[in-house]
């Protein structure tokens, strides 16, 4: 009886145990309690549902990494325009003069290249990403426009650019001004240089407008666009839907960047297609896919905010998916560090193409996983199909 007694009172003990405050003790015969302090559990995920992680998430790339972009491009809009009209401004402008505002135009294209994976909201709206810049243009409509500008006997001014054709409006416009493929037509010393002038200080004021205006239709003070994408309100049905929205614009830039700037330019064999790439008159092709791929890491990092690393190791107890995400986007962002050079030197050499083709095994890299082990975890759906099997 004395051992069926013990037995009985370890089941009870072991059953009490980190659910109840007071445990009775079965040992001794006056049945003494004594107190034992409970400590909680701890929980092995964080609490909340999927969404709440979607809504840090979106609120992080919001403030931390779409905004801050979204002001630069504005900020380095406004001072090109300014560069552009300091230049026209001088008597005798000189080969460092305009250097200088080559180095003012490739910095708002860096801005620009930062973001252009974006696809939602105002960027769209009133045909702006066409605007800030129409690429591919394989029938020349850039130069089409340009030219018919340099022609126009009345003054261009800023509201006619902007009820012009897209083509002539952007950053490719001023890349046709500012990268002219004759030496006649250099901003130093053309017959025309003063139309030249009058055309590059339009289309800059015209960019400058439309990189306002995409800034403060974002901003909490302006059209509150920010609120619309962090609440998954507006446009969207749901934070979630809101994600799928912007995955969505991450996997169609991966492509983008893997087949229009790289793959098509890269063609068969060598030489390649060296006017196929996206800046052939100024060779900024290559550092723009550089900030393309770098813009990766911000989308998926949410700026060093509440990051998807987070959400799939931490809320979602996938931790080997979160790394295989960061490698492969780190692998692709150390590929383009091999660039260095010129662009169609590289489409034209055995090492130039096999380091252009580790960049586009990494960027596929990175597709792959995001669209199939990422898009699995998350239980999200994309509008795109990434997955082309290339």
């Amino acid at each position: 009886m004395k051992n069926i007694k013990s037995m009985k009172c370890f089941y009870q003990q072991a059953l009490l145990v980190g659910t109840l405050a007071l445990v009775v003790s079965c040992g001794g015969s006056g049945g003494e309690k004594q107190t034992t302090p409970i400590t909680p559990p701890t929980p092995t995920t964080p609490s909340g549902t999927l969404d709440d992680q979607f809504t840090l998430w979106l609120t992080d790339l919001s403030n931390n990494v779409i905004l801050p972009n979204y002001q630069t491009l504005d900020d380095e809009a406004k001072q090109f325009s300014a560069d552009s009209l300091a230049f026209c401004q001088l008597d005798n402008a000189n080969s460092s003069d305009l250097a200088d505002l080559k180095i003012s135009w490739q910095e708002l294209n860096l801005a620009w290249q930062s973001i252009q994976w974006l696809k939602i909201g105002p960027i769209l709206e009133h045909n702006r990403n066409f605007r800030i810049q129409l690429w591919p243009d394989s029938r020349g409509y850039v130069a089409r426009d340009v030219e018919n500008f340099l022609l126009a006997q009345s003054k261009l001014d800023v509201d006619t650019v902007a009820k012009s054709s897209v083509s002539g409006q952007g950053i490719p416009a001023l890349e046709y001004l500012l990268y002219p493929s004759s030496i006649q037509d250099s901003l130093l010393n053309a017959t025309n240089k003063s139309k030249r002038c009058e055309v590059v200080l339009a289309i800059s004021e015209n960019l400058a407008t439309i990189s306002t205006e995409v800034l403060a239709a974002w901003q909490a003070t302006g059209g509150n666009y920010i609120a619309q994408v962090i609440g998954g309100t507006g446009e969207f049905t749901g934070v979630k839907d809101a994600v799928e929205e912007i995955i969505t614009n991450w996997l169609e830039q991966i492509e983008r960047v893997k087949d229009e700037k790289m793959l098509e330019p890269f063609a068969l064999s060598a030489p390649g297609i060296p006017s196929m790439t996206e800046f052939y008159l100024s060779e900024q092709s290559l550092v723009s896919i550089k900030a393309n791929v770098k813009s990766f890491q911000q989308i998926y990092s949410a700026g060093d905010g509440h990051s998807f690393e987070k959400i799939l190791a931490e809320f979602l107890e996938q931790p080997a998916i979160a790394t295989q995400m960061n490698d492969r986007i780190a692998a692709a962002i150390t590929a383009t560090e091999t660039f260095s050079g010129l662009y169609a030197e590289l489409l034209n050499s055995d090492d130039g193409r096999v380091i252009i083709d580790n960049n586009i095994q990494k960027l596929r890299d990175v597709r792959d996983i995001l669209s199939i082990d990422f898009i699995q975890a998350t239980d999200i759906n994309i509008g795109f199909n990434s997955n082309d099997g290339d």
